[in-house]
């Protein structure tokens, strides 16, 4: 973990100390070491900042993928707290762009750059990243390729995949450790475990399904940019918005994306021209 040692002690030095904060998406598949790199990495980030990190002062920040708890631990944990995000499609998940609940809570992200923190958002895909972050928000991302390699990708480099969805080669490589037998994982696994069954239990009342608009999706789409749902034809290589796109981002039906799809279709603001040199 050499490169990542130097990594974080750089991301402290470069963003932290000089008041900004850093968000940082770590993506990998299911069992491949996400949350074993992200419980090392929120201790070694107490061990930069100069305090003695143990167990339970690492898994007393861990958010376990809780709307309401990570904006309880942004408006809570002390200035400059790892704040290890395990699940966090559950709290902020691009396909719940619309909904009033996730707008808030990537408006919070914003309000609270002042506070310095360093917050690690597990994801298993890029793809389920909000636009917010994947755009702009995040400083930095890590990607978990096999278990125990992990690449890292400069804000350059996150901006070319957004452009091309396609991953650059990264800016970092390096290794991580497992961390089985240790107290800290032991006591994760038990704790996450508890978690989860939480949140499988079912509510007492079922919440109410949230409308979202073609006309809304189509502004959103407006103005995150419209590459993202962009395709070229394969027989005439000309660029067209692609409906089966906006139901794979955007969570919609096919009926409501090639509703979504007609608005952006005869939207005078959208020329389609600027991606013909990508046939």
């Amino acid at each position: 973990m050499e490169k990542i040692e130097r990594w974080t002690k750089r991301t402290f030095s470069h963003r932290i100390e000089r008041q900004f904060d850093a968000i940082v998406p770590v993506i990998a598949d299911e069992g491949m070491g996400k949350s074993t790199l992200m419980l090392e990495l929120a201790w070694l980030w107490q061990d930069v900042r100069g305090l003695d990190p143990d167990a339970e002062s690492v898994l007393n920040r861990v958010v376990w993928g809780n709307r309401d708890e990570l904006k309880h631990a942004m408006a809570s944990y002390p200035e400059r707290a790892a704040i290890p995000v395990m699940d966090s499609a559950r709290a902020l998940y691009k396909r719940d762009a619309m909904q009033s609940e996730q707008k808030d809570a990537e408006k919070d992200l914003l309000d609270v750059r002042t506070r310095e923190f360093f917050i690690l958002l597990g994801y298993q895909d890029y793809d389920d990243i909000p636009s917010s972050i994947a755009k702009r928000r995040a400083s930095a991302a890590l990607r978990i390729p096999r278990r125990g390699v992990v690449w890292g990708y400069s804000r350059a480099s996150l901006d070319e995949m957004w452009d091309t969805g396609d991953w650059p080669d990264p800016d970092m490589r390096d290794t991580f450790p497992d961390l089985e037998g240790t107290r800290v994982w032991e006591e994760f696994q038990c704790r996450d475990k508890k978690k989860k069954q939480e949140r499988i239990q079912p509510d007492d009342e079922d919440e109410a399904d949230v409308e979202v608009s073609p006309q809304s999706v189509a502004q959103e789409i407006k103005t995150e940019g419209v590459r993202r749902v962009v395709s070229i034809h394969g027989g005439n290589k000309q660029p067209f918005i692609d409906a089966d796109l906006i139901e794979l981002d955007y969570g919609l039906s096919a009926r409501d994306s090639t509703k979504v799809k007609k608005l952006l279709d005869r939207d005078p603001e959208i020329d389609l021209e600027q991606f013909k040199e990508e046939a």
